[in-house]
């Protein structure tokens, strides 16, 4: 009867063995300490024993270039002997991050970050010192700090004096920082002079005061002779003061005599709140005006060093923490949306190419994040009462920093008017007032020259709905490639990033951003929408025979034919609801003899050229399309094709209305405004409504466009 409990005991011991084993070999693996990818495939390995990284970033450098060679590769970076490790050959090596921190806006030079990176299996030969950490100093700031002649940021000081205890050293320290002060007296026979100088000593005292407690504290009862020595300091200067005062004491007299009962009694309530029981601090690191300045010694066994332009490292051994990316964002109103990336605030003084456009060091520790893992790419569903809410967000015309308003309402908020973050301001009251399930944005969210870095702009767009963790998607306009990236280096950005299901799309298919994203019923696996984005491109590029804005191809007008026959299919009914995005509206939208709910403020910038697309659009079984691009038109339209037969067909034509500051406005007024779209998987509707900046909390120009499946072809 026992051999049954003792296999049971015994199979515990070998499986828990086993599994403590296991935990240390892969925590081994984590530090480098052994390889078990030389013996099992990496994908075996659990994601957080997996190594630190394949490379390490060692050094960092900064370089300018004269107009002779500043388009050359060589440009700004440093030498391959330079930096820690020498010349490491085919080991890793300089790498020049592919911004120039003068953005382009330097006539004869650029300017360029490097960073020296070497690989895992190198360090491991070699086992010196990587890039744990990246502080910025603020020089105003820091230097300031008394007794902080080598300017050392204030966050590197707050980290080494962490876990220090106050001593005698720093109480010697403290007192020949302060030898040379004296109370400050205001020459002024009035009561507020005297009320003055009480608070100015009463300060002091007050800072002398929390150190003696807080030190009485922290150190054994040994200390006495430091808490008499802090009395006498504060005798000293009391002494100082009292004799000061005896110079003054004649006219504060007269001045006495003055004073009337109302203040008399005033200045003696103050006085009697000054001799209550003051708060004690219990630990010097929350003194206001106290900051310890750590010794070089202690500064060079932290591992921080000092490198150029107020820029430190932090060196140790390679760890799952060390520095693996270094980006480069600019203006004041930067931020970085990516999980594991930190903006540092202090900006590089003095290296950028004005005061407004100070480029910004961004850091990533630790190996990449996988954006397109399941946390970051949540299911897209329609909730549990049949709803999906989408916000179309058109036209943001983002710059590199602040931006500049352009037609703002009310005209007198002109003055001082900040484009970006006003518009952000009016995105996020509707972000928390709609709370949409998925947001679409259908171009111009940067806007070209005005944005020098577009990466720096484009963040800004996402960061909204980043940080709330709602999906979103975008097409491309015709100002977000008029910078110095790419359409599809932009395309490329936008999908790298977390919650966001925009794509590259298809070669063969003309443009960058064609895609589907489907919608599914909730609970289950059947879609119950689907949306496609379209990339409308940008200026016509035959200006001769066709001028104005280029057109939809023949190989999209395809791809959406088949795709939407795919999506019938799967679908297995009619009541698949279907909507477009683009930035650049159709010819069609001129049909203005048609029904429409909004206003046309402005002429319609559509392609002059004719293509099929509104026709494959309603073929593709398309119920509303919706576009950006002319600003002040907000309208939607319902465009019939082939009435009366068999072929006929409607779809509804939408304008977002642009949001932008940064764009243009005018037309007599036009307020900035933001479009929701709300579907229903139960009564298959669609229908929408607008909020303006203005009065973001109502809603206006609420109308259905799809009921029961159908395009409703009336207002």
């Amino acid at each position: 009867m026992f051999a049954p409990r003792r296999l049971v005991r015994g199979t515990i011991y070998i499986f828990g063995l086993i599994f403590l084993v296991s935990v240390a070999l892969l925590t081994a693996n984590r530090k480098r300490v052994i390889h078990l990818d030389d013996y099992l495939p990496s994908q075996l390995v659990p994601s957080y024993f997996q190594p630190g990284s394949d490379s390490y970033i060692v050094d960092i450098a900064i370089g300018d270039c004269n107009i002779l060679n500043k388009k050359s590769a060589s440009c700004g970076v440093p030498k391959a002997s330079d930096g820690l490790y020498g010349d490491v050959g085919n080991n890793g090596g300089w790498i020049r991050l592919e911004k120039d921190l003068l953005l382009g806006l330097h006539w004869t030079s650029k300017r360029y970050l490097s960073v020296k990176r070497i690989s895992s299996q190198y360090y491991e030969q070699n086992r010196d010192s990587v890039v744990l950490d990246i502080a910025v100093g603020n020089p105003e700031e820091d230097c300031a700090i008394k007794g902080n002649k080598n300017c050392i940021p204030k966050s590197i000081l707050a980290e080494i004096n962490k876990d220090h205890v106050f001593n005698e050293e720093d109480l010697a320290n403290l007192k020949d920082l302060n030898k040379d002060k004296k109370p400050i007296l205001k020459n002024d026979s009035s009561d507020s002079a005297e009320e003055v100088n009480e608070e100015v000593e009463k300060e002091e005292k007050d800072i002398y005061n929390q150190i003696i407690d807080t030190h009485n504290e922290e150190v054994d009862s040994s200390a006495d002779n430091s808490h008499d020595e802090i009395s006498e300091l504060i005798d000293d200067k009391e002494n100082i003061s009292t004799n000061q005062e005896k110079g003054e004491i004649e006219s504060t007299e007269e001045a006495s005599s003055d004073v009337s009962p109302k203040s008399s009694e005033d200045s003696s309530e103050k006085r009697d709140r000054s001799l209550r029981k003051r708060y004690v601090e219990k630990s010097h690191h929350n003194l206001k005006d106290y900051m310890r300045i750590p010794s070089e010694k202690e500064i060079t066994d932290s591992g921080w060093q000092k490198k150029s332009n107020n820029i430190w490292v932090k060196l140790g051994n390679a760890s799952d923490k060390a520095v693996t990316g270094i980006d480069i964002l600019f203006g004041e109103d930067a931020v970085d949306p990516r999980p594991n990336w930190t903006l540092l605030r202090a900006p590089l003084k003095k290296l950028g190419y004005s005061t407004a456009l100070q480029p910004r060091l961004s850091i990533r520790k630790g190996n990449k994040v996988d954006y397109k893992s399941s946390k970051y790419q949540p299911k897209i569903e329609f909730g549990s009462d049949g709803k999906f809410k989408v916000l179309q967000v058109a036209d943001l015309h983002f710059s590199t920093g602040v931006g500049v308003c352009r037609d703002p309402v009310p005209a007198q908020s002109a003055k001082g008017c900040q484009a970006d973050p006003r518009t952000l301001k009016f995105l996020n009251r509707v972000l928390d007032l709609e709370k949409p399930d998925f947001v679409v944005m259908t171009g111009d969210q940067v806007f070209g020259d005005a944005a020098p870095d577009p990466e720096t702009a484009f963040f800004k767009a996402v960061n909204p709905f980043i940080k709330r963790k709602i999906p979103y998607a975008i097409t491309l306009g015709n100002h977000d490639d008029e910078s110095s990236l790419s359409r599809e280096q932009m395309m490329k950005i936008a999908s790298s990033l977390p919650f966001s299901f925009a794509a590259v799309g298809p070669e063969v298919v003309d443009g960058f951003g064609n895609y589907p994203v489907t919608v599914q019923k909730n609970g289950s696996k059947k879609m119950g929408a689907v949306f496609y984005f379209l990339d409308s491109h940008s200026r016509s590029k035959q200006p001769k025979t066709n001028p104005g804005y280029d057109w939809f191809k023949e190989s999209q007008i395809d791809w959406l034919q088949m795709q939407a026959a795919a999506k019938k299919d799967i679908a297995r009914d009619k009541s698949l609801l279907s909507m477009a995005f683009f930035h650049i509206p159709l010819p069609e939208y001129r049909n203005l003899d048609q029904p429409r709910v909004g206003e046309h403020k402005e002429g319609i910038t559509a392609p002059k050229y004719h293509t099929r697309m509104r026709e494959a659009l309603g073929v593709a079984g398309v119920q509303v399309a919706s576009c950006g691009h002319d600003h002040a038109n907000d309208f939607c339209l319902v465009d019939t094709q082939n009435k009366d037969s068999e072929s006929q067909n409607s779809v509804w034509l939408c304008y977002g209305g642009g949001v932008g500051e940064g764009g243009y406005g005018g037309y007599g007024g036009y307020v900035r405004r933001l479009r929701v779209f709300e579907l229903d998987s139960i009564t298959k509707n669609i229908k929408t409504w607008k909020r303006a900046e203005n009065d973001p909390d109502n809603t206006f120009d609420e109308q259905v466009v799809v009921d029961h499946g159908e395009v409703i072809t009336s207002v």
